[in-house]
This record gives structure tokens, C-alpha cells and sequence, in this order.
């Protein structure tokens, strides 16, 4: 991370203001006197377990970002849902990044006012509960209650009551329970993700207090690299946790991690509460809701209720659109005429970071489409187990870091612009190759299309965090890295919501089409429509890969209009050359 040093006045916590940074430098001593760090700003051994805890906590909750790509098709098995539904499917995707999106803006303040350990001891907790409701959401959806006469049933009647109820409140709303299983998941993936989404800020709001406003940039850079690693990871850990156990492991795993971290932040995390400022909760909420009307609103399964159909279609819902449109328009409305809003509007009057706000929301469509696609695509028409998989999506993954690092270096040498541009076209590249797959494309067109893909989407990060950074005051460095991460989730959102609901009309349309000869039942008859169904899979596999690389073609326009360097200008700048941020 090549880069000029910052004022020292700034902070750089995602909401983190200059007041609450300032005020304390009791945010550098634990209760009981024990110091964070010496007298000549060195970390002291307890300032070094601080960092430990908090980057292992955003590690764990970024693992849970991309973890169950690999093993959806296990646990959409145990919940009785029909791979042919993909825009139900999504929404175990989906209902974590929704969390994630609405409380990362909002939690860096949260934890100036209330005080990081605080914030991070409830946040970690959630986590912790939602992770244990993903295990038993099989046993929570059943229609049988939980055998009282043991332990473990008593414990969990009283949550199964509850559940029960609130599936029968979303029953007279009108929602589909036909699989109350997948809505109990979507559900506590949900209250993971609001616990997880919040740790990122707090995170960065701890480091950035242990290493000083002059060291800006290694503080978020240090959250960014465990965020890389998680979102690296993920799949792969998933893959191996169902393939040795089951999928439910990869939700276990968490549990005694979350424990453990919070008896250790007990005594390590800071106490200390900042400035009292406004919290503009309304805004986070009003944000959200109009997210979810986006993305319920934008394609929705009708017809019979409870199975696919190839009398059922994906329309869109003009009712819940126009609420997220009016939710949304709300929002601005408060957002502008707020002191402390969630999210400076002020900042999008400056073009470089307007263009890295887009950039960054092509790209956050575009990478959990190709997240979630690869898996399905490899289970479905290959027969890969959820271990080969992972290994299939590793060589994507694992591409990411490592053309992060050229991006920088490339920004720092040709400009923010070029380098972004060379990565939305090579990204680009990669998909369009993955539309060109055969139904049993060999290792090497895997490959190819794969790492070329991955590459493209590391040389995107830094440009985009850079142009983020730069045009923006010292004071909201915090809250302009969280506003264009968040903006990369809204495109995760969005981007996988239209996406598989147009996937799944387009196969719906393809299967009308098909006119199996012979008698059902038999094996020709049998053989013919497999092969019908897996040729109508693969087309609209390859026609998604073909929409994402042309999202990310679009991505071209944005990255044109990144920040440049001012050459002219006669003292040294102080800005980041290159800044490699998380990209989620």
C-alpha cells in the first residue's frame, strides 16, 4: 500500500468523529490503568491481543459472507427447496448481506457514542445467536414440535413457539411459507449480519485508536486485508466443513470462536464511551426497508404455492417497488437536512467518489452473482461435491488478493483511472468466458475464465478505495470506506435478486418449450428429460455469466471518471497513492 501520509488529525473510522478520537486517548487505556500503548506510542502486549480479537471477529464474519455458496445445495435439500427456485435460494445470501448493508454505515458512531467494547461485546452476541438459530432452522421450521421430555427439546420449544407465530404473521401478509425452513435461515442470517455487518466499523475504530491518526491508512488497510481473507476463504472452509460433517458445522464453528473472543475482549477492549452525538438510527432503518422493498419488489414466483411450476413466472410487484422508490426518496430527504446523518450526501457532490461509489456497486453485482453461480453451475450440471466446488471457486477467490496488490501498484503508476479500467475489462473477460462453458467445460476453460475473472475483480479494489478516500475530507475517510463498501453490498443485493428471478424465467421459458417424446416413466423418457432439463440449466448459467460481464463492461464509465493525481501541484499531496480497502 503505497501511500503519503494523511494529517494526523484525522481518524479514519467508518462513522468515527474527530471529537470522539481527540477526546479520549482514554480510548488507549483499559480500565484498570492497563495501557494499549507505551509512552512512545508503541503497542504494548495487551494492545497486540486488542488487534488480535478484533481481527479475528471480522475475519469470522466475513467467512459468513461467501461460506454458504458452496453448500447451498445441501442446505436447500434439508429445507425442502427445489434447486429450480434460485430466487428463493438467494435469499440465504441474501438476507446476510441485506444485515450487513444496514448496519455498517451506522455502527461506527454507535460505537463512538456507546464505546467499542460495548458495541462489540452486543454485535459479537448477535452474531453468536444467529449462528446458533442457523443450526436449528431445519428442527424451528418443522411442522412437529420439539419432544419436551429432553433437554435439548425443552430449551428449544419455547423458540419454536415463537417462530411458529412469526411464520404465521408473514402468512397473513401474504408471504410464501410454503418452506418455513429457508425463512427461519433467512432469518437468523439476518440477525448474523447485523451483528457481523456492525463489527467492520467498530473494528476499524479500534485500530484506528491504537495506531493514530498518522497511520490512517495501515489501520484500514489491516481490517481490509482480514476482510479479503474472509471473503478468500469462505467458500472453501464451507466446502470442507459439509463435505467432513455437514453443512450445519459451518454455523457451529462459530459459537465457541464468538465465546472465546468475547471472554478475551472483556479484558482487552477499550470501555471508554466518546462525545454524545446524535445517532441517526431512523435513516439506517428507512435505508433498509427501502432495500428490501428493492429487492422483494423486483421479482417475485407467483402462481401455485409451494412448487415450481412451469405455469408459475417471476414478475415484479409495482406495489413494493414504488414503496422502496418513496422509502428511499425519504431517506434523502432526511439524510439531507440532518448534522449527523448516517451517510453524508455532501460527499456524492464530488465526482471521483460519486464514480467509486458506482464502480463499486457494478462490482459488488457482478462478484456475488459469479460467487453464487460457480457452486450451482459445478453441483448442478457437473455433479461436484461441495469440496471440488470450493476448489473450483478458489482459483477466483484466490486471485482477488493478489490483484488487489497489482491494482495498487498499478494506480500508483498509471493513475486510479487506468488501472480500473484495465481491471472492469479483464473481469469483464473472464465472465464473458465462463458464457462460452460447454455443459462440461474442461479444467482448463475452468481455469481460465476463473483466475481471469478474479484478477480483474482484485485490480478494481484499490482504484476504488482511492478515489473514495482522496476527494474526501480527512474527517470522513471512516464514513466514505463504509458508504462505498455498503454501496458494494447494495449491488450484491440487488445485482442477485433481478439476476436469478430473470434466470428463472428465462428457464421456466426454455422448459415450456421442451416436447419429451415417449412414455413417462420409462428410462428413454426418463434420459431425454434429464437432458432437456440440463441443457435449459446450462443456458441460462452462461446467459447470467453474459449479464454480469456486461454490468461490468458498464463498470468502464465509472472508472474513467476515478480520482487523478493533480500533477501541478507544488507541495506533495497529502493522499493516498494507492489504497487497498475490503471489497466485501
Amino acid at each position: 500500500m503505497a501511500k503519503t501520509e494523511p494529517s494526523a488529525k484525522t481518524t479514519g473510522t467508518a462513522g468515527t468523529t474527530g471529537a470522539a478520537a481527540q477526546a479520549g486517548a482514554g480510548y488507549l487505556v483499559r480500565s484498570g490503568g492497563r495501557a494499549l500503548r507505551d509512552a512512545q506510542g508503541r503497542l504494548t502486549t495487551l494492545g497486540k491481543v486488542t488487534i488480535a480479537v478484533v481481527c479475528v471477529a471480522v475475519f469470522l464474519t466475513a467467512l459468513d459472507q461467501t461460506v454458504v455458496v458452496t453448500a447451498l445445495t445441501y442446505i436447500i435439500q434439508d429445507i425442502s427447496v427445489p434447486i429450480t427456485q434460485p430466487d428463493r435460494v438467494a435469499w440465504i445470501v441474501s438476507g446476510y448481506l441485506l444485515g450487513y448493508v444496514i448496519a455498517m454505515p451506522l455502527m461506527g458512531r454507535v460505537a463512538d457514542v456507546f464505546g467499542r467494547w460495548r458495541v462489540f461485546a452486543f454485535c459479537l452476541a448477535l452474531f453468536l445467536v444467529g449462528s446458533l438459530l442457523c443450526v436449528v432452522s431445519p428442527q424451528l421450521g418443522s411442522p412437529i414440535s420439539p419432544d419436551t421430555t429432553t433437554l435439548s427439546g425443552a430449551i428449544l420449544a419455547p423458540v419454536y413457539g415463537i417462530v411458529q407465530w412469526l411464520l404465521g404473521l408473514l402468512s397473513h401478509l401474504g408471504l410464501d411459507i410454503s418452506s418455513p425452513g429457508l425463512d427461519v435461515i433467512v432469518g437468523a442470517r439476518f440477525l448474523q449480519a447485523v451483528g457481523g455487518g456492525a463489527l467492520v466499523p467498530v473494528a476499524m475504530a479500534v485500530v484506528s485508536d491504537l495506531f493514530g491518526g498518522a497511520r490512517r491508512g495501515l489501520a484500514l488497510g489491516l481490517v481490509g486485508a482480514v476482510t479479503e481473507a474472509g471473503g478468500v476463504l469462505g467458500p472453501l472452509w464451507g466446502a470442507w466443513l459439509t463435505q467432513s460433517f455437514n453443512w450445519q458445522a459451518i454455523f457451529i464453528i462459530n459459537i465457541p470462536i464468538a465465546l472465546l473472543l468475547l471472554i478475551i475482549g472483556f479484558f482487552c477492549i477499550p470501555r471508554q464511551r466518546g462525545t454524545r452525538e446524535p445517532i441517526d438510527v431512523f435513516g439506517a432503518l428507512l435505508f433498509g426497508a427501502s432495500l428490501l422493498c428493492l429487492t422483494v419488489g423486483l421479482g417475485q414466483q407467483t402462481g401455485e404455492t409451494g412448487s415450481f411450476s412451469l405455469s408459475s413466472h417471476i414478475t415484479t410487484n409495482p406495489v413494493l417497488l414504488a414503496a422502496a422508490l418513496i422509502l428511499f426518496a425519504l431517506f434523502l430527504l432526511l439524510e439531507w437536512r440532518l448534522r449527523f446523518p448516517v451517510v453524508e450526501l455532501r460527499m456524492f457532490r464530488r465526482v471521483p467518489f460519486s464514480a467509486a461509489a458506482l464502480l463499486s456497486l457494478f462490482t459488488g453485482a457482478t462478484l456475488i452473482i459469479t460467487l453464487v453461480e460457480i457452486p450451482l453451475y459445478m453441483a448442478s450440471l457437473l455433479n461436484y461435491s461441495a469440496i471440488d466446488a470450493g476448489l473450483a471457486l478458489l482459483r477466483l477467490t484466490a486471485l482477488i488478493p493478489i490483484g488487489a496488490l497489482a491494482g495498487g501498484w498499478l494506480s500508483a503508476r498509471l493513475g486510479t483511472p487506468l488501472a480500473a479500467t484495465i481491471g472492469t475489462l479483464i473481469t469483464a473477460l473472464g465472465l464473458w468466458q465462463m458464457h462460452l462453458w460447454p455443459i462440461t467445460p474442461g479444467q482448463g476453460a475452468i481455469t481460465l475464465a476463473t483466475t481471469c475473472a478474479g484478477l480483474g475483480f482484485g485490480l478494481v479494489i484499490a482504484p476504488i478505495s482511492t478515489s473514495a478516500l482522496n476527494p474526501s475530507e480527512p474527517r470522513q475517510a471512516g464514513v466514505a470506506s463504509a458508504v462505498v463498501t455498503a454501496l458494494r453490498m447494495t449491488g450484491m443485493i440487488v445485482g442477485l435478486a433481478g439476476l436469478t428471478a430473470w434466470g428463472l424465467a428465462r428457464f421456466q421459458s426454455l422448459m415450456a418449450q421442451v416436447k419429451v417424446p415417449g412414455t413417462p416413466g420409462t428410462t428413454a423418457y426418463t434420459t431425454a428429460y434429464t437432458n432437456a432439463l440440463n441443457t435449459a440449466l446450462h443456458q441460462v448459467y452462461t446467459d447470467i455469466f453474459a449479464a454480469a460481464a456486461l454490468i461490468m463492461l458498464l463498470g468502464v464509465l465509472p472508472a474513467l471518471l476515478l480520482w487523478r493525481r493533480d500533477k501541478n501541484a507544488i507541495a506533495p499531496e497529502s493522499r493516498y497513492e494507492s489504497f487497498v480497502a475490503p471489497l466485501g
